[in-house]
């Protein structure tokens, strides 16, 4: 009897050691867990933060692409001469030194006071970034060969003003016989309405 109780006591040690490190064991799995918890969770959000950064930064770029392009489009409209108050006298001037190099029979042209460009033109409206957008009516009349004389008179104006020249409509017609000047050979007649446009610092 005496021999059993010492052995119970005995496996009393033993039974408390081994529920003392199982429950070391068990906290150290739980820590354990935690902390692949914890750490998962902080990979996610360094992840997450990562691709915000990411996102950020290719937006950031794109942005700045398209801030360089605006800048190379406005130096370029800059050059061109767009950017400014209308210059009319080298519009006339221009105009008849084409008319001369053409060869044109006949050119007629009328230009109606500077205003800002309207809805048909441009439906967003005449402001833009600070600038006004301005137009200039022409109403024109010539007396052609054939039509490739007109197209060709256009493209030659376009490139020798410093204005943005716009066909807002055109029309033509063949010209009777003996209904015009004798001493001329013109076959057509046509009458267009072109937009010359430019930019104006807004006030």
């Amino acid at each position: 009897m005496k021999a059993e109780t010492k052995d119970l006591k005995r496996l009393q040690w033993a039974i408390a050691f081994l529920v003392i490190m199982a429950l070391v064991g068990g906290g150290s799995v739980w820590s354990t867990q935690q902390l692949k918890k914890s750490g998962e969770k902080t990979f996610r959000e360094a992840t997450a933060a990562r691709k915000d950064i990411e996102a950020k930064l290719a937006r950031a770029r794109v942005e700045e692409q398209e801030l360089r392009d605006k800048i190379n489009r406005f130096q370029a409209l800059k050059t061109r001469g767009y950017i400014g108050p209308e210059k009319r006298l080298d519009w006339v001037e221009a105009i008849a030194r084409v008319k001369a190099a053409r060869r044109l029979i006949k050119l007629d042209y009328e230009f109606s006071p500077q205003r800002p460009v309207d809805a048909g033109i441009l439906p967003g409206g005449a402001v833009a970034g600070g600038f006004e957008i301005m137009a200039t009516q022409m109403r024109l009349q010539v007396q052609l060969l054939h039509e490739g004389e007109l197209l060709a008179f256009l493209a030659e104006l376009r490139d020798a003003v410093q204005a943005l020249v716009q066909v807002r409509s055109c029309t033509m017609e063949r010209i009777a016989p003996g209904g015009t000047d004798r001493t001329s050979n013109a076959q057509l007649k046509a009458e267009c309405t072109l937009e010359w446009i430019s930019l104006r610092e807004g006030k």
